[in-house]
């Protein structure tokens, strides 16, 4: 038995020097003399006295008179049951410690790399938690499931939720229907290869870890806008656009809400090249107040990548460049860009396609 490391458990327990020692002498000989104590120990006789009646007040131990002041250990059942707290306590503050240290509170524009999953997957629960309007996430139906209460709170919030199932591994494709979905995200799609572990939220922070056996033992934590937009754009085109839907709460017809303009780009300008006459609610934010703003009018004209070349048909690639709506609400045309819109009037964040008039 280790007495000196049990001497010193004592005191890190709140024990001074002297306690621990006279402590330690009752339990080891049941009962003692305050002169045998002085004995045993090397606390000072003159101390002694002082020590045992701190003792005897913390139920520690009790004395008696029998021709000279004794002392003697009770059960030490309490104390050890309060080791073990603490020895429980140091254990997950150390747990937390270590954590903390791997992924510290995300400022703003920072970037972490952490070594666990457990890590990535946690903070992206945190920051679902925050979420506000939209969040895009791929992820095996295990991961959806343990993010499946974070995910249903963000859409009772109104959150637009859109994920892609992928399966765990080479030919397991997942197996998923209405029930998984319903009260959780907005659409679903499924995809036959697996890959990544990618939450987006509101097109700033981003939580990712590499695909499953890739032996890249990885994750990447951040609160960072450009980095953001370069992961939301790997997610629209690999992780999204090549898979079949297989759930959506979107409307077939109007009103129809969007959360991605250019996804709304793709849909109507079909529609306003046969000269439908579309109208649409928009909210977003003025760029240069920086104040929430609502637009709702008439869709007059669109800009992106091909449009003046005549391309009336547009795939989402196509319009991965600038793209700008422009809506007439009956007193000027108001230019509705996307996230981080700086020459537009309106930072789009929802629009609601009303309702299409064909012509004539």
């Amino acid at each position: 038995m280790d007495l000196d490391r049990i001497r010193e458990t004592l005191e890190d327990a709140g024990f001074t020097q002297y306690e621990a020692e006279v402590y330690l002498a009752l339990v080891r000989n049941g009962k003692l003399s305050a002169t045998g104590i002085a004995e045993a120990t090397d606390v000072p006789k003159s101390r002694v006295y002082d020590v045992l009646r701190t003792l005897e007040g913390r139920d520690l131990i009790e004395l008696y008179q029998q021709d000279r002041l004794r002392g003697r250990a009770l059960d030490p059942g309490s104390l050890v049951e309060r080791l073990r707290g603490r020895a429980a306590s140091f254990e997950a503050s150390a747990g937390d410690l270590s954590e903390l240290w791997e992924e510290p509170d995300l400022g703003e524009q920072e970037v972490t790399l952490v070594t666990r999953l457990e890590t990535v997957v946690d903070r992206a629960k945190r920051a679902i938690r925050d979420a506000e309007n939209e969040v895009q996430i791929a992820a095996t139906i295990e991961q959806f499931d343990r993010l499946r209460p974070v995910l249903r709170e963000a859409f009772a919030r109104d959150v637009f939720v859109k994920l892609t199932i992928t399966p765990a591994e080479y030919g397991g494709v997942p197996d998923v229907g209405d029930r998984e979905f319903d009260g959780v995200v907005s659409e679903a799609s499924r995809s036959d290869l697996p890959g990544p572990f990618l939450v987006i939220v509101d097109r700033s922070r981003i939580c990712f870890t590499p695909q499953p056996g890739t032996a890249h033992n990885f994750g990447i934590v951040a609160n960072n806008v450009p980095l953001a937009d370069v992961f939301h754009w790997y997610f629209q085109t690999s992780l999204w656009e090549a898979w079949d839907l297989v759930y959506t709460t979107r409307n077939a017809e109007p009103p129809i809400t969007y959360v991605d303009i250019r996804q709304c780009v793709v849909d109507v300008a079909p529609l306003l090249h046969e000269d439908a006459t579309i109208e649409v609610t928009a909210t977003g934010i003025d760029p240069e107040t920086g104040d929430a703003r609502t637009v709702s009018g008439t869709v007059v004209d669109l800009y992106y990548t091909g449009s003046s070349a005549g391309n009336h048909y547009p795939t989402l690639p196509e319009v991965s460049g600038k793209v700008t709506m422009f809506v007439d609400d009956g007193e000027e045309v108001v230019s509705i860009g996307g996230w981080y819109a700086h020459v537009e009037d309106l930072e789009l964040r929802r629009l609601t396609v009303q309702s299409v008039s064909e012509s004539g």
